[in-house]
This record gives C-alpha cells, structure tokens and sequence, in this order.
C-alpha cells in the first residue's frame, strides 16, 4: 500500500515538474517574443503538445502560436489557436490574454474576408484592452481602419488611425508611432488631404534612426503624393521612385506605384522608360487603376483617340466600384447593428432585471437602423448621381480640351492657306522692285504695278479695316490677342497684321516707312514678348508671325 502511495507521489511531482518547465519556458518565449518573433516561433513549434497537460497551458501556448505567425508576417486564415484562447481566458487568467486572444481571432476572420465577425471581435477586445492593454488596443484600432478602408469608409479609418496614434504616443511605442505615421498619411492621401500627407511623411523621412522597412514604405508614399497631387513634382517622384524599386525594398511597390511612376517618367520626357514599364504592366494588370494611369499618359502624351479609350474603360471598371461600394456601405450599417446587438446582450448578462427594458431597446435600435439604413442609401443614391454629373463635366472638360487642341491645328493650317493667298500679290511686288528704275522695264507694266502697290498700300495702312478683316478670316484671333496680352503697341498690331497675311521684312519697311533693320529688331521683340506672356494661344501668335 505504501508502495502505491509511495509511485502516486511521485508520479505527481513528476507531473508538477513538468507542467513548471512548460509554464516557465511558456513565459520566457512570451519576454522576447516581440523582438525576435523569428525565433519564438521556432521554439514554440518544437515544444511538444502532449506537454500541455492543463487547459491553462494549452490557452497560453495558443495565444503565444497565434502571436508568433503574426509577428512573422503569417497569415493565419484558421482561427482554432485564437479560438482557444478565447474560450479559455474568457473565464480565467489575466485580462489582458483575454484582449489579445480576441484580436487574433479579429485578425483571422480579417484574413478570410469576415468582416462583419472581424469588426465584432474587435469590438469585444477593445472593451478589455482599454483597461488591461494598450499597445494591443492601439492594434485594434489600427486594423479597425484597415477594414474601414476596405470598405471605403474614409471618415472612420481616419479617426481609427489618429486614436491608434494617441495611444502609442501616450505609452511612448516609437516603432508603433511612425508605422501608424505612415499610415495615417496614406490614409489622408486616399483622402485628398495632400497638405497632411506630407507633413507627416517629411516627418518621417527626415527622422532619425528610423525602421529601414518603414523608411521604404515612407519614401514609396511620399513619391505616389508627389505624382498625384494636384501641384505634383513627377521629377521628385520619380527619383523617389527609383530608391525604392531597386532591390529588396521593390516588395513594398504596388502595382499603383508601378503605374503612378510610368506617368512621371512621362511627364519629365522619359517616354521611353515610361512606355517599357507600361507594357510589362500591361501583361499582369487590367484594373480600373490602370486603365487611368494609361489615360493620363496618353492624354499627356496627345495620342487623344487611345486616351478616349483608357477613358471608357476607366468609366466601365468605375461603375462596378460604385455597386461595390454600395454594397460595402450597407455592410457597414449591419457591423455596426451586430456591434450594437453585442452591447446589449452583455449588459443583459450583468442584470437580468432588465431584460424586458433591453428587448424594447433592442427593437428600438433595431427601428433606428432600419430608417438609418434607408436613409444612409438615399443619401448613397445622391451622392451616387452627383459623382456620375461630376464625371459628366469632367468628361466635357476632356472634350473641349481635344475640340481645342483640335482648333489650334486647324489654325495653323487656316494661317498657312491665308498666307499662300498674297503669295501672288507678294511675287508682283517683287516683279515691281525689280523693275522700278529701269530703262527697259514694261512702263505700262510698272504703272499698273504702281498703282496696285499704292493702292494696297493706302488699303492696308488703314490697320482697323485690316485687323477686321484678319479677324473675320481667323476666327477673332487678333482680337484674342489683345485680350491676351494688352501690352502691345498700335504698331505691333500693324506689324502682326502684315506678318500674318505673309509679307516679307522688306515689304513690310516700305509699307511702314522704316528700314528693314528696324523690322527686324521688332519682329524679334514682339516674339519674345509672346513667348514670355504666359498667353493661352501663344503658339497660335508665334505661327503667325512666322
């Protein structure tokens, strides 16, 4: 009988000694676990499972297996390691397990596109992080915003991203704070708000000793801003471009970086490069994204009929986006009802007493929702039809801009034909000079010509009589001239009056009573200060004066 006594013992101090070495190897890998992931997780996989004797064991080594994957940039799609914790430490053990348990399993149904279980799950970590952990609530918030930006909530992901960044600040987390940096100012780049993106990003990029991984992700950001804004610098972006697309920092480059690059190389002339970035791009992407990258670089680069075509097809991905960001509004209002449904069932849980008041509330909210819902889809409606009348007018704008363009060639061919109308009367004068003075010259001929040459010549010193007629013949284009630039003389409008319907220098100097010197020095003063005046139709004005 002592015996048995006697190997029961000891088998139970076996046991306990056991269950102590797991345990304390348990809470060594949990201290060095957020500085070298790498090789926690190695040590966690070799432990062996049937070790884990105690439900207490098999929570810890759980959560710590979940935590490892992620601090190793692991995927975990299957929730039973969360799952674990969660039903372990719900009931027992310290709080704070409890709020990272459910942020692991927020985080696999995030991976498997669960949203709506995701936001819940985070939802109920919150409550218990705000108390017991605040790194891992400001982990919270932070993947509350990224599902928010899957859902084109903007609004939301902000104030989830700036809350995050309240909190690492207050417990002084310096990776956590220029990570969540980042994305803050990607996030106010999604948003429009330039002035802010770059403000942090120049923060960020100017600090010191920052992560390398982050350092690249800044500088990729900041290079997407300044292609995109609407002052945008593509000579800056492309250079930033360039310092991370080379080597092991090119992972942190997306597709959309890809194609924001390709349109800067293009905008600073390098259409080369940009044309062979365009076509290996071509072969893996054909979103919505890529057909508005192509526009804007065949707009720029004035192949009109293909950027007409990026354009429709731009507009056909678009409204598919439009429908999914429909859907993803009403989404959001049923994560929101099921947040609040959650709420109410925990409170019924502490005071069964009010059960019946919380039935009533529950069918309140439930009302609320309801007309929130129909009245948040009208307003998705509205503001649906207001961005189809912006794209309209935009659609317009690009079309006067091709009619433009299309005039202004129209232009220079109406000036060449208009020039080519003197022509004659330009080779007759000619005849005229040679044959004034001598002997042998036709003298009915040189009569004829001198009266055609005074008679053009009272005519067209009459400059309202001839800028009427320039005008009527091209389409108001002195008049838009004066308009254009105010500063020219009464003798500059004559000078380009009689450069437009193609006389020469000397022609010209006997009509204006000076020597063709002078002309000369005129013509090349008048094109300068064409060439400086910034005017809209410029080029218009230089090809007529030749």
């Amino acid at each position: 009988m002592k015996r048995l006594f006697y190997s029961i013992l000891l088998i139970c101090l076996v046991a306990s000694c056991s269950i102590r070495d797991v345990r304390n190897q348990l809470k060594d890998i949990e201290s060095y676990i957020a500085d070298r992931p790498d090789s926690a997780l190695a040590v966690i996989e070799s432990i062996d499972t049937t070790a884990l004797k105690t439900n207490s064991l098999k929570a810890h080594h759980a959560l710590l297996h979940a935590m490892a994957l992620d601090k190793n940039y692991i995927d975990v799609k299957d929730d039973s390691l969360a799952l674990t914790a969660v039903h372990y430490y719900q009931k027992h053990g310290q709080k704070k397990y409890l709020a990272r348990a459910r942020y692991y399993l927020a985080l696999s149904y995030y991976y498997n596109r669960q949203y709506d279980k995701s936001i819940i799950e985070l939802s109920k970590a919150e409550l218990v992080a705000t108390k017991y952990d605040s790194l891992y609530w400001g982990f919270v918030k932070v993947l509350q915003a990224d599902i928010h930006s899957i859902d084109y909530n903007g609004i939301d992901e902000l104030e989830a991203l700036e809350y995050a960044l309240n909190i690492y600040t207050s417990i002084n987390q310096g990776y956590y704070i220029n990570n969540t940096k980042y994305r803050l100012a990607a996030s106010y780049l999604n948003n429009r708000q330039y002035d802010k993106a770059q403000t942090l990003l120049d923060e960020l990029i100017n600090s010191n000793n920052l992560d390398q991984r982050i350092l690249n992700k800044a500088i990729k950001e900041y290079a997407f801003l300044m292609s995109t804004r609407p002052d945008a610098n593509h000579l800056l972006a492309s250079c930033n471009y360039e310092k991370v697309a080379i080597g092991e920092s090119c992972k942190y480059m997306s597709l959309q970086d890809y194609w924001a690059w390709a349109y800067s190389l293009s905008k600073i002339g390098e259409a080369k490069k940009s044309q062979g970035l365009v076509e290996e791009l071509q072969q893996i992407d054909s979103s919505g994204t890529a057909f508005y990258f192509m526009y804007l670089i065949a707009k720029h680069e004035r192949r009109y009929g293909e950027a007409l075509e990026c354009l429709e097809r731009f507009t056909e991905q678009n409204n598919n986006e439009v429908v999914q960001i429909l859907k993803q509004s009403v989404s959001t209002i049923q994560r929101d009802y099921y947040q609040s449904q959650y709420e109410i069932s925990n409170y019924k849980a502490k005071n069964r007493l009010l059960i019946t008041i919380f039935i009533l509330v529950g069918a309140i909210i439930t009302i609320l929702f309801t007309v929130l819902l129909v009245i948040r889809y009208k307003k998705m409606k509205e503001s649906e039809k207001e961005e189809y009348i912006r794209y309209a007018e935009e659609v317009n704008r690009q079309l006067r801009e091709l009619q433009k363009d299309s005039y202004t060639s129209l232009q220079k061919k109406y000036v060449l034909m208009y020039k080519s109308k003197y022509e004659t009367l330009r080779a007759l004068y000619e005849h005229y000079m040679i044959s004034n003075g001598r002997t042998d010259a036709d003298k009915i001929m040189y009569r004829e010509v001198t009266r055609l040459i005074d008679e053009l010549r009272s005519d067209i010193k009459d400059s309202k009589t001839l800028e009427r007629i320039l005008d009527n013949d091209l389409n108001g284009i002195l008049t838009i001239l004066r308009n254009e630039i105010p500063n020219l003389t009464k003798k500059d409008h004559i000078l380009i009056g009689y450069l437009s319907i193609g006389f020469d220098v000397v022609m010209i100097s006997h009509f204006m009573d000076c020597s063709p010197n002078s002309i000369y020095i005129r013509k090349s003063r008048l094109k300068k200060a064409i060439e400086d005046s910034g005017a809209e139709h410029k080029d218009v004005f230089l090809e007529i004066i030749g």
